[in-house]
């Protein structure tokens, strides 16, 4: 009879798995805990978000600032076409080139979301209108706005320009 021999390596490894049941049974084997959180990495990632969201915010506060400024250059152009249309005139080709220029103009910045405002036999609202001059006026009501001297405008429901108005009593 013939006994089969261990190679040394077979004999290590029977004799691993031997003492690993032995210490598993022993309860030296339990789960780990998981490793403690780099609270260093914690904080740089906090920095990071926090500054995203601050570089997104300024951009996007330089990019409204750069839009309000760029509105606010064209509304000289639309005061004169308002009283271009608000002059007396004979050529109604003239006329209706001022009128489609007008058009545009609105168009453009409706695109901007920038509106006029609609004033004229309104309530006097300091937030609105700038009163530029108050006149007695017994057909119109307290506080009752019946002149505008310079259109307002808003954008994004922000005042952009105060209308300049007249009201009466």
């Amino acid at each position: 009879i013939r006994i089969p021999s261990r190679s040394p390596a077979t004999v290590r490894t029977a004799s691993a798995a031997d003492g690993r049941a032995e210490r598993c049974a022993m309860g030296l084997f339990t789960k780990k805990a998981p490793p403690a959180p780099d609270l260093r990495l914690e904080a740089l990632e906090a920095e990071f978000k926090n500054y995203r969201r601050r570089t997104a915010d300024s951009s996007e506060r330089a990019a409204n600032d750069a839009r309000r400024k760029v509105v606010l250059a064209f509304l000289p152009v639309y005061d004169d076409l308002e009283r271009a249309l608000a002059a007396p005139c004979q050529d109604t080709a003239y006329r209706k080139g001022i009128e489609l220029m007008m058009q545009n103009l609105l168009s453009i910045l409706a695109e901007f979301h920038v509106l006029p405002m609609q004033s004229l036999g309104k309530c006097f609202n300091p937030t609105y209108h700038e009163a530029v001059s108050h006149v007695e006026d017994k057909t119109a009501g307290e506080e009752r706005i019946v002149q505008v001297v310079q259109t307002g405008f808003t954008m994004d429901e922000e005042v952009l320009r105060h209308a300049k108005v007249v009201v009466a009593n």
